[in-house]
C-alpha cells in the first residue's frame, strides 16, 4: 500500500489582460502659391473589438467536453487507472478543522478552499513511475495553456510518496492509494459551471474532464 504526504504545490497564479483600441488618422498638406489647405483627412476610427470564446477540448471521446466523465466513475489511461471519488468545493472548515500547519492557511481574498478526494491505482505487471496531476477549470478555460482559468493544486497530490521519504518511488504492481488534492479558486467558479482536469500516467500526460455534479 502506497500513501500521501502533504506537499505544498505551485499555485497558478492568475493575470490580466487586454485588448487595446487603436486610432489613426491621416492629414495630408500641400503648398500652392505659398497657400497651404488641407487637402484630405481621414475620420478617426477604432478597431472592432474581440472577445474571445471558451474552446474546450473537441471530440467525443470519453474524458472531453462533449464526454466528460462523474464524479465516481473510474477513469483508464494505460496501465493506471483514476476515480475522483468526492470533491468539496466549499471546504473552508474542512481545512480548518484540520490536524496540521496547513489548517492555519487562509485562501486568498474572494476565493475558496477546494478538497477533492481521488483513488489512483497502478495495473501494470512490473513497477514503474507515476504521478497525478490535478486542477479546477472555469467557465471560460481556454486550452491547456491557458492558466488566467484554471486553478491548480498548492497542496498535496496523490502519489507513491511514503511518509518520511522527500522523494515518491515506483508505484508496485497492483499498488492502489486514496488521497487528496487541496487548491483554492474564486467563489464564482466554485460550482458545477467548472470541470476537474486530471492527469495520471506519465508516459501520456493526457488530460481528462471530469463534470462537478
Amino acid at each position: 500500500m502506497i500513501s500521501t504526504k502533504l506537499m505544498p504545490k505551485t499555485h497558478f497564479g492568475r493575470s490580466s489582460s487586454g485588448i487595446a483600441l487603436a486610432m489613426a488618422a491621416v492629414f495630408i498638406v500641400s503648398g500652392c502659391g505659398g497657400n497651404t489647405e488641407p487637402q484630405a483627412e481621414a475620420v478617426p476610427t477604432a478597431e472592432e473589438t474581440f472577445t474571445p470564446q471558451a474552446q474546450w477540448p473537441e471530440g467525443d471521446e470519453k474524458g472531453t467536453l462533449a464526454n466528460p466523465y462523474s464524479i465516481g466513475e473510474e477513469m483508464v489511461d494505460g496501465d493506471w487507472s483514476l476515480t475522483i471519488d468526492d470533491i468539496n468545493l466549499d471546504a473552508n472548515a474542512e481545512m480548518a478543522a484540520k490536524d496540521s500547519i496547513i489548517s492555519k492557511v487562509d485562501p486568498e481574498p474572494g476565493n475558496t478552499w477546494v478538497i477533492l478526494t481521488a483513488t489512483w491505482t497502478y495495473n501494470g505487471d512490473e513497477p514503474a513511475e507515476g504521478g497525478t496531476s490535478f486542477a479546477v477549470v472555469n467557465e471560460n478555460w481556454n486550452d491547456a495553456f491557458d492558466t488566467e482559468n484554471r486553478y491548480g493544486t498548492t497542496f498535496n497530490d496523490v502519489s507513491t510518496l511514503k511518509p518520511d521519504e522527500s522523494e515518491a518511488g515506483p508505484a508496485e504492481p497492483g499498488s492502489s492509494v486514496t488521497g487528496e488534492a487541496i487548491l483554492q479558486m474564486p467563489v464564482e467558479y466554485a460550482n458545477d459551471s467548472s470541470m476537474i482536469v486530471a492527469k495520471f500516467n506519465y508516459d501520456g500526460l493526457d488530460e481528462h474532464l471530469v463534470k462537478i455534479d
